[in-house]
């Protein structure tokens, strides 16, 4: 694949085509953040005392927020057939993701589901993975896109 993940069309998509993300150090902004934005302000993300006492020991990067990340870093801005997303599906947290840790992501083009002659489904493996190179999340996402000789 070219720079970005998806960058394309359904049509110019091949299965077993991969792609790694740059990496991304997460900040307790991030977390803070996206807690004012979802309402997710469970103490083992936001509360040092309370997290200190867990068998983490520290405060935890929410998990869905990482699912986000993903998505930003993964697909480009620039024109592509992607659509919508049609799903997540076998979504595993392997490992915990604290303030300070980088993480990147992986995708691989696991399968093509045409969907007529103007779109289809490309469904992504995806693998999250932390500084040392541990996995922490791993999912699979199923993205309806457009084919490049239809109109948007």
């Amino acid at each position: 694949m070219g720079d970005a993940l998806l960058a394309g069309f359904y049509d110019e998509i091949d299965v077993g085509e991969t792609a790694t993300t740059i990496g991304r150090t997460l900040t307790e902004s991030d977390v803070t953040n996206y807690a004012n934005a979802t309402g997710c302000w469970l103490p083992i993300h936001t509360d040092r005392e309370f997290a200190a006492e867990t068998t983490y020991g520290e405060r935890v990067v929410q998990g869905t927020f990482l699912l986000g990340l993903a998505e930003g870093l993964l697909y480009s801005n620039e024109p592509t057939g992607i659509r919508a997303n049609a799903g997540m599906d076998n979504i595993r947290f392997h490992n915990p993701v604290f303030i300070g840790d980088t993480v990147h992501f992986e995708a691989e083009v696991l399968e093509k589901t045409d969907r007529g002659d103007s779109a289809g489904i490309v469904t992504l493996g995806i693998e999250g993975k932390n500084q040392d190179d541990q996995t922490v999340v791993e999912y699979q996402t199923n993205l309806l896109m457009q084919t490049s000789n239809t109109e948007s």
